[in-house]
């Protein structure tokens, strides 16, 4: 505690929890403006400290950075090498290694603008969207099954998937890029096109867990917008609104009657409708059909499931009165006829006509039925996407949180913590419009703290922590910030540059503080061991993503083109429950963030190595090193596979090599280093100890395996899987 309180000029992080639990209403949002997070912005984004190390900083985030530093009497570490920055710089952006050549290219390149090349390349890559795509659709809580009680998959949830990382790619600012999300299904078009984008985006609202078996419609209509409040809140606002469902937040100033006023937007809107699943109707996802005629084949596409039972009762019964007719019992028949007639063809009735035609006529109307019911319509395109309800309206207080205990009726409206003006929401309509527009309304709205959030986040995904430390919780329980003056020069810069997600990215990758080297200083750790004032660079593992990608890049089978949906082929009636074997496919040559992801039984990999949880809004993965982790490297058949193909890939295109530079080419390819000599004769008696041994044994790929086991002994080391 003595070292963390000498290393910031800011009160320890608890202290202002402290605090509010002395307040006598800590739920009071014109008090709560005082609470950091939601005071302006105090520092213009040209703004800087000064330093006394003025050659060291390379731009305001630098300054920032080190002035922090020297009134701790810490200095920064050195620059990293060039071979580290570009590994790092690939993981971090495009979330896969550079190539033996990408790096030969950089070392060669003396140019003064060679590290701000690679940083642009990196940025126009399609590559860049999968990747920060993934760190959204985390927030998003995407996911390809329903979860919870009833683990349908959600077989159209991918189009939103592949909409994110469009967006990203294309550097949507981020304020329309959440107008979309929460609102785009309203939004005016110029064509079917656009007005499809627009409505596949508000599938954010859409692809959470929900309850749908035995709920009462009014719980479940609660229930699902609390989930999209408290999804909204955490991925937008860094706050847990969700705390205020059953009585006043605790701790932040969010009032009962605020989250219902944000409750009443959502339980105004509709994401749910009655389909037919598994022969009946049943509460599930809304989909609405894509392109010109869309809706005319969704509504063909449901008529066939909804008529389906009726279709086979008819069936069953035109057959019987076939069999009566052969059996030539006309008594039978006509009573039968009289109390079937919608399973009698047409004529068949008829005394003028032999019984010959009449069975004639019966056997094709029952093949006629058999055809109907055999070939369903193909199934359309279509998407999650919600719209307003019926009728629009305000909430009441839910009283102790229960659904059916009504208090005060609330007007719907904002949080009031960051607005001072009440909304008009124009009759008719859900007020989701202007939620999306106030979320990011720097004036008026939330938008300052909005503004803070992603700034925090995206420092995160480039530094490894968040000035923020609890990057969803922007509240008194969540952290106070190590740099306050940096996070709001961020959120400045991010506003000013009209929410370019990509221009903040790029700054930071620029600056130095980016490119220091992650070496220890005992001195510097004595005084700060978290590492929070930023003397190096943190070193980070390999999401589960990056890991597998990069095991497939080295193999030379890993497909970088975008996919549709991995859970499609099983059909639409299909469930994640059972025997999961193909629900949870990894054998896709595909980049990982279009593998399927199904609540509740997420492929091995994904669950050993720390996804995230996809049944909420998660901003920062859980980082553990347990013992599966090895354990899976060392026996998973996926590493096995990506090891011996990475093998078999060395030995071809580097046949005419000696022994030696095989070892430094698979350094070059896997770790993006230099072997050593000791490195090299350790390896390579390895290889020479372990193929005489195969061949002993009659192994006829004998010289593979043994350099398949190097290559997966070199997947599961550290200098593979942990970024420097």
């Amino acid at each position: 505690f003595a070292a963390s309180t000498s290393i910031a000029a800011d009160p320890p992080p608890d202290q202002e929890s402290v605090a509010a639990a002395q307040l006598e209403n800590p739920s009071d949002p014109i008090a709560g403006r005082e609470h950091w997070a939601f005071r302006p912005l105090a520092v213009a984004s040209q703004d800087r400290p000064s330093v006394k190390a003025i050659d060291w900083p390379r731009s305001p985030i630098d300054s920032f950075v080190l002035a922090k530093l020297e009134a701790a009497n810490l200095a920064p570490a050195a620059d990293a090498d060039r071979r580290t920055l570009i590994r790092r710089v690939y993981f971090q952006l495009i979330g896969l290694p550079p190539t033996p050549g990408q790096v030969t290219a950089f070392l060669n390149d003396d140019s003064p603008d060679a590290w701000e090349r690679v940083v642009d390349q990196l940025l126009n890559s399609p590559q860049f969207g999968q990747r920060w795509g993934r760190h959204w659709l985390d927030l998003a809580r995407y996911a390809d099954s329903n979860g919870l009680d009833e683990n349908f998959l959600f077989r159209e949830a991918w189009r939103y998937r592949n909409w994110v990382i469009d967006a990203v790619n294309a550097d949507v600012p981020f304020d329309r890029f959440l107008l979309e999300q929460i609102a785009g299904d309203l939004l005016p078009h110029e064509s079917i096109e656009q007005r499809d984008r627009q409505r596949i985006a508000a599938g954010f609202l859409a692809v959470g867990p929900k309850v749908l078996l035995g709920n009462d419609p009014n719980q479940q209509k609660m229930d699902v917008a609390d989930e999209q409040l408290d999804t909204i809140g955490r991925a937008i606002l860094g706050q847990t609104l969700g705390c205020a469902r059953c009585h006043d937040h605790k701790f932040d100033p969010v009032p009962t009657a605020d989250y219902y006023a944000l409750a009443g937007i959502l339980t105004s809107t509709q994401v749910m409708e009655r389909r037919y699943m598994l022969g009946e109707q049943r509460v599930m996802e809304q989909l609405v059909g894509l392109g010109s005629d869309g809706d005319q084949l969704d509504a063909a596409y449901e008529k066939y499931w909804r008529d389906r039972p009726q279709l086979q009762e008819q069936q069953k019964q035109a057959k019987s009165a076939l069999e009566l007719l052969e059996k030539g019992d006309a008594g039978a028949f006509e009573t039968f006829a009289a109390e079937h007639a919608d399973a009698v063809a047409e004529g068949v009735t008829d005394s003028t006509r032999t019984a010959e035609q009449r069975i004639e006529a019966q056997k094709a109307f029952v093949a006629t039925l058999e055809t109907a019911i055999a070939k369903p319509p193909d199934i359309p395109p279509r998407a999650m996407i919600p719209s307003d309800a019926e009728t629009p309206a305000d909430e009441s207080i839910r009283l102790d949180g229960q659904f059916d205990h009504h208090g005060d009726k609330v007007p719907r409206g904002f949080l009031r913590v960051v607005s001072e003006t009440a909304v008009e929401i124009p009759g008719g309509q859900s007020g989701r419009l202007e939620l999306a527009h106030w979320l990011t309304d720097v004036d008026g709205g939330a938008g300052q703290l909005a503004a803070r959030v992603l700034a925090n986040r995206i420092w995160y995904h480039m530094i490894g922590r968040g000035i923020v430390r609890t990057v969803d919780n922007f509240g008194r329980t969540g952290e106070m910030p190590s740099h306050p003056e940096l996070l709001d020069h961020l959120a400045r810069e991010l506003i000013d540059s009209k929410w370019s997600v990509k221009a903040l990215v790029r700054r930071i990758a620029l600056s130095r503080t980016f490119t220091m080297c992650s070496h220890h200083d005992e001195t510097a750790n004595a005084i700060d061991p978290e590492n929070r004032l930023l003397w190096r660079a943190h070193r980070r593992r390999l999401d589960p993503e990056s890991l597998r990608d990069a095991m497939l890049s080295a193999a030379g089978s890993l497909d970088l083109k975008p996919m549709d949906s991995t859970v499609s082929y099983l059909g639409d009636q299909a469930t994640a429950v059972g025997d999961n074997a193909n629900r949870r496919r990894t054998d896709f040559p595909c980049r990982s963030v279009y593998l399927p992801v199904i609540r509740n039984d997420l492929p091995e990999l994904f669950c050993v190595f720390d996804f995230a949880d996809a049944h909420a809004a998660t901003g920062m993965r859980s980082q553990t090193m347990v013992a599966t982790q090895g354990l899976f490297m060392l026996n998973d058949t996926s590493v096995m596979d990506a090891a011996e193909v990475t093998a078999r890939r060395l030995l071809a295109t580097e046949s005419a090599l000696g022994p030696e530079a095989k070892v430094d080419q698979l350094f070059e390819l896997l770790l993006t280093a230099r072997s050593n000599e000791d490195e090299r004769q350790e390896l390579l008696a390895f290889v020479t100890e372990t193929q005489k041994r195969f061949e002993a044994n009659g192994d006829t790929n004998a010289e593979v395996r043994a350099w398949s086991m190097v290559c997966q002994a070199l997947f599961a080391s550290s200098r593979f899987q942990v970024l420097e």
